[in-house]
């Protein structure tokens, strides 16, 4: 999820553990602890751009990470402020609770977090909600706000506290419930349609729980198309992207685009524009590509060669203007 998701969370998850003992100072300390597992792009300058994509939700989005960190920071943590009546086994509860939901929520979205690192290099993506959705973030934040203007214990900042934890949870449980629901009415008319292949995955579009992209692969390529809560029919059109490996013939063997196959699951097409070949992770749907099955793909890597022979990647250029790609959203999702 986006880092201000992480911050509400870890504020709400601080004031509920250590509000009671510390006051407001358990918000920022909680909003920490669910930022830690973000550390790790201060490392992303000692990689290169592919590296970076598996580096990002790895080995600090792990339950290895976590269980190790959580204990020795609730240490650090009960020596540095000895005089806070908080005991070591309180502060780890703050550090485990703050990073476990980071993980957990990030789970959640299509990007893939490294559960297992560094025994297995899987990725668990639950394809529920998107990586920001406003749905879940601004009524969470207006709740936490309010119990943080209000006097430190006080009744009306747990029980607003308590509000914000209650509809963000409910919201997450809303959003596992209409992707089963979503996804049983895709899968149904991709079968109705006699499509094949080899898998069939749900997943929501940018910034709303109501609009749903499908996408499924073979050996060829794939098929996506677009289904809104609120559309009068079931019947879904799904667009053809071919995956076109022969266009990457030249960079066979090249480590870059073996971790870019590895990071997309194999959810990937491979498009020519003039001389330039782009890699492009489907799982992250196109712009506007509701309107336009030719749309271009906000998570796209033109393949370059640098002096060197290295590879270097440049993300792509969109066809479409963010303000005509958010009106263009607003007006599907309505079931236009």
């Amino acid at each position: 999820m986006d880092s201000l998701t992480h911050l509400v969370l870890g504020a709400a998850i601080g004031e509920a553990v250590l509000g009671k003992k510390i006051g407001r100072k358990a918000m920022l300390w909680g909003a920490l602890a669910d930022t830690i597992p973000d550390f790790d792009v201060f490392a992303s300058p000692c990689f290169s751009d592919a590296q970076q994509l598996l580096v990002h939700r790895g080995i600090t989005h792990s339950f290895f990470f976590i269980f190790l960190m959580a204990p020795l920071l609730g240490w650090l943590f009960s020596k540095w402020f000895k005089n806070s009546d908080v005991s070591w086994k309180r502060w780890t509860l703050l550090f485990f609770l703050g990073m476990f939901t980071h993980l957990l929520i990030d789970s959640m979205t299509s990007y893939g977090t490294g559960w297992f690192e560094p025994f297995s290099s899987y990725r668990v993506s639950f394809n529920t909600i998107f990586v920001a959705d406003p749905f879940y973030t601004i009524p969470f934040l207006v709740c936490v706000l309010i119990a943080l203007i209000a006097k430190n214990g006080s009744p009306r900042r747990v029980k607003w506290n308590k509000i914000g934890l209650w509809i963000s949870s409910l919201y997450l449980l809303f959003t596992i419930i209409n992707k089963w629901h979503v996804h049983d009415i895709m899968k149904a008319s991709f079968t109705e349609q006699k499509y094949a292949a080899d898998n069939f995955i749900t997943t929501p579009t940018p910034l709303n729980n109501f609009l749903w992209m499908a996408y499924s692969h073979d050996s060829s390529g794939s098929w996506i198309g677009y289904y809104s809560v609120f559309d009068k029919s079931t019947k879904i059109n799904f667009a053809r992207v071919y995956r076109n490996d022969s266009l990457a013939k030249k960079f066979d063997g090249d480590e870059s685009l073996r971790i870019l196959k590895q990071f997309s699951k194999g959810h990937y097409a491979l498009t020519q524009v003039d001389s330039s070949i782009y890699f492009n992770d489907i799982r992250f749907g196109q712009m506007a590509g509701w309107d336009d099955s030719d749309g271009s793909f906000p998570f796209s890597y033109r393949l370059n060669r640098n002096t060197d022979n290295s590879m270097a990647l440049d993300r792509g250029k969109f066809k479409i203007s963010l303000s005509e790609a958010f009106t263009s959203l607003v007006d599907r999702v309505k079931g236009r």
